[in-house]
C-alpha cells in the first residue's frame, strides 16, 4: 500500500475518531440532564403521595371494581429515535411477544403505543396494530409535553371502553447497573401500594382541606401520578438510551485506537522501506558513477 493511501487512511481515522468522541460527550451530557429532571420528578412524587395520605387518611383507599371480562392490553413500547444502541429496540419486540404468549394473548388482540422512530419501524414489520406513534425528542423540556399526549391516548383507550390493562416497556439503568429491560403495569392503578400511608404519621399539624369531593379528588391525583409516572419512564428510557450509546462509543473508540496504531505502523514500516530503497538507489548510483570513473 502506497504511503499516500496510508496517510489517507490515517486522516479518515482520525476524523472518525472525533465524531465518535463528541457522541460519546453528548450522550454523556444527555445523561445527567435526564438524571436531574428525573430527580425532580421523584421530589414531586413524593408531594403527591402526601396527598394521597392526607384522603387515604381522612376517607380510606377506593373499592377498585372487579370484571370478569378478558384483559384487553395497552402496551407503551418505548424505544429509540437513533442508532447506535445495538439491539435496543429489537429487546423490547423480542420480550413483549414472549411476555403476550404467556398470557395467552395474540399481539393482534392488544393495541400498541409506540415511542421511537426505530421502534415503530420494527412494530409495524411484525403488523402489530399501533395505536398511536411518537417520536422522541432529545430535548428534556418535551419529555413532559410527551407524557401529557400519551395520557390524553390512554384516557381515550380505556374510555370507549376498549382497554383494561395498561403496561409499559422500556429500558431502565439504575446507580452502578447495567441497562436492562423493565415493564410496568399503569393501569389499573396499583392501590395496595398506597395502604402503608394511612397509618403513616402526618408531617405537621394542619389538617388540609379538600374542595373537591373525594371521587374527584382521588380521580387527579391517579391521573397526576400517571402522568409524572410517564414522565419518568421516558427519561429512564433516555438515560438508558444514552448510556447504551455512551458504552458503544467507548468500544467504538478503542477499535479505532487499536486500528489508527496498526495503520501508523504500517505508514512507519512502509517509509522506513522507502527510505531504504531511495538510500539503496543513491549508495548503487554513487557505485555506478566510481565504477565509470575508474
Amino acid at each position: 500500500m502506497s504511503l499516500e493511501k496510508l496517510q489517507r487512511q490515517i486522516k479518515t481515522t482520525q476524523e472518525l475518531r472525533e465524531i465518535v468522541s463528541t457522541m460519546k460527550l453528548l450522550s454523556s451530557v444527555s445523561i445527567l440532564q435526564y438524571e436531574q429532571a428525573g430527580a425532580a420528578l421523584e421530589k414531586y412524587r413524593r408531594n403527591l403521595r402526601t396527598a394521597f395520605q392526607a384522603l387515604i387518611r381522612r376517607y380510606g383507599l377506593p373499592h377498585p371494581a372487579k370484571s370478569k371480562a378478558q384483559p384487553k392490553y395497552l402496551l407503551i413500547l418505548i424505544g429509540s429515535d437513533n442508532g447506535m444502541v445495538g439491539k435496543f429496540n429489537q429487546e423490547i419486540i423480542k420480550a413483549v411477544r414472549a411476555d403476550l404468549r404467556q398470557k395467552g394473548v395474540s399481539p393482534q388482540q392488544a393495541l400498541f403505543l409506540v415511542v421511537g422512530k426505530r421502534l415503530n419501524v420494527l412494530v409495524e414489520q411484525q403488523k402489530w396494530p399501533v395505536y398511536a406513534r411518537y417520536g422522541l425528542s432529545n430535548s428534556v423540556k418535551v419529555v413532559n409535553t410527551l407524557a401529557e399526549s400519551i395520557i390524553l391516548r390512554i384516557d381515550e383507550a380505556t374510555q370507549a371502553p376498549r382497554v383494561s390493562h395498561v403496561v409499559a416497556w422500556f429500558h431502565q439503568r439504575g446507580k452502578n447497573q447495567p441497562v436492562k429491560l423493565e415493564n410496568r403495569q399503569l393501569l389499573p392503578f396499583n392501590l395496595s401500594a398506597l395502604r402503608t400511608l394511612k397509618d403513616k404519621p402526618w408531617p405537621t399539624n394542619n389538617i388540609p382541606l379538600l374542595t373537591l369531593s373525594v371521587e374527584q379528588m382521588f380521580s387527579a391525583l391517579v391521573r397526576e401520578m400517571l402522568l409524572i409516572g410517564m414522565s419518568g419512564l421516558l427519561n429512564q428510557s433516555l438515560v438508558a438510551e444514552h448510556w447504551t450509546r455512551m458504552t458503544n462509543m467507548q468500544n467504538a473508540e478503542k477499535n479505532i485506537d487499536d486500528n489508527l496504531a496498526e495503520l501508523d505502523k504500517k505508514y512507519q514500516q512502509s517509509r522506513q522501506e522507502q527510505i531504504t530503497d531511495e538510500l539503496i538507489d543513491v549508495i548503487s548510483g554513487v557505485t555506478a558513477l566510481e565504477k565509470k570513473k575508474s
